[in-house]
């Protein structure tokens, strides 16, 4: 039986159902808000790219690699670099002022080393944390030995946390991603391996893949476990993952990965590719309840390539680890048009909790959900309908008795109440029909 109304259940999966009838999974088409940071300084040549975006008690921090042009990836003039925002939408970059970068020093650089390739802090939620290291993160590659973790007291200053690599199975040559999970109590690290049993002309290197560990303390790790997927999930290079909790619905695991078509030659001469390679690339979407089984409820790319020929060369839209919520809305971000001059980190938002729905359209369905105990007499809805469609709720006790109907509802909330007066302690079922209408989520207050 599962306990309801005591948190936020997004719709991306089939957790909740036990009947469906005419209804089926539609992914959210994010919006686009444009470039919120270009790399245009001097160390932050083509080749840079975000890399993990959070909110701490001060403001919004952005960390990111620059790149020198024409570097490799074990260049030691690799640099961390920070940028912060009140709103999500305009950043400036911190004077730091530390490191010269041939011979500047005003500049908003961290570090500058090979770990810098993929460097990735996040802001450590842990009450048990110690304040010297508020802020963690990983970074590593091959070349280091494998993920090695770090320290900081302010998100500036960083120390190793420990004497060599941490993590060592796997090939970590990727944009690794770390963070605290508040709803299992652990540390939670996704990295990337290659399946080398799916060697092929099109993947000589094997299939990319995503793989996690858990610890306790951030230094001592469990073995790599491999993403898990359903039966008839496509099998897809995931060339990063960008994994985190959902905010508010921490009990969730949202991974935006980008998935790379090797082989496939779109553009290649031009500046930033002095060797041709290939790729082009998109991003998906999937979501986790345990962190290692992944439903791929929609197949198709969330966020693809426009007419800007920009977005259809080697490595583009690359996630950043990172949800932002500020107002109605979330915010997501995305590196674009790697290796051009007009590279850079772009914003798209969407309604909270709208990743996925279940639809219906005008000759409506429904579906039935398993049995619940309610927590609470308040059922909050996250939906939208057209204007002749509508949501409609009734509840059912164990026996399949209606306690309760609900009119039609109609318009588009982010957390519309319906009040069942009596029904916190009960147990029973919802059966909801749709009709030109999208829902979400359910359960708790959504704003």
């Amino acid at each position: 039986m599962i306990s309801f109304g005591n948190r936020i259940e997004m719709l991306v999966d089939d957790y909740l159902l036990e009947k469906t009838e005419n209804v089926s999974f539609r992914k959210a088409e994010p919006k686009a808000l444009g470039k919120v940071l270009g790399f245009d300084e001097p160390w932050e040549g083509l080749g840079s790219l975000g890399l993990t975006i959070f909110e701490d008690d001060e403001n919004i921090k952005c960390y990111y690699r620059g790149f020198p042009n024409g570097a490799s990836d074990q260049d030691e003039r690799q640099t961390s670099c920070l940028a912060v925002s009140k709103d999500g939408i305009r950043f400036a970059r911190v004077p730091i002022n530390r490191i010269s970068y041939d011979g500047i020093t005003e500049n908003n650089i961290l570090r500058m080393d090979t770990y810098c390739h993929n460097f990735a802090p996040f802001y450590d939620a842990n009450p048990a944390c110690r304040p010297e290291e508020r802020y963690k993160a990983i970074g590593g590659k091959w070349e280091e030995g494998g993920v090695h973790v770090f320290g900081s007291p302010d998100g500036i200053c960083w120390h190793e946390m420990a004497d060599g690599p941490v993590i060592t199975k796997g090939a970590f040559d990727s944009m690794n991603m770390a963070f605290w999970n508040p709803h299992t109590g652990l540390y939670h690290a996704y990295t990337r391996y290659f399946d080398k049993t799916m060697k092929s002309e099109v993947m000589p290197m094997g299939c990319r893949g995503i793989q996690s560990c858990t610890s306790e303390d951030f230094v001592h790790w469990t073995e790599p476990v491999y993403n898990e997927y359903a039966e008839g999930s496509p099998i897809d290079q995931l060339y990063t993952n960008a994994t985190r909790p959902v905010p508010g619905a921490e009990h969730i695991l949202v991974s935006i990965p980008m998935r790379f078509q090797e082989k496939r030659k779109k553009i290649t001469d031009y500046e930033g590719n002095p060797y041709g390679a290939g790729g082009v690339s998109d991003c998906v979407l999937m979501t986790s309840r345990d962190g290692v089984y992944w439903d791929r409820r929609v197949k198709d790319a969330w966020i693809s390539g426009s007419l800007y020929t920009h977005e259809w060369t080697q490595r583009c839209f690359i996630p950043l680890g990172g949800i932002i919520a500020r107002g109605e809305n979330f915010y997501y971000y995305v590196m674009q048009n790697y290796m051009w001059d007009d590279d850079g980190i772009f914003a798209y938002s969407l309604p909270k909790y709208r990743l996925i729905s279940l639809y219906a359209d005008g000759d409506g369905g429904s579906f039935t959900t398993k049995e619940l105990r309610f927590e609470s007499d308040g059922i909050f809805l996250n939906y939208s309908t057209s204007a002749y469609g509508y949501v409609k709720v009734t509840v059912l006790d164990e026996e399949g008795h209606e306690l309760f109907v609900s009119d039609e509802i109609y318009g588009n909330e982010l957390s519309h109440k319906l009040c069942v007066e009596g029904l916190h302690g009960k147990c029973g079922r919802l059966r909801i029909e749709l009709k030109e209408a999208h829902l979400y989520a359910l359960g708790s207050e959504m704003v």
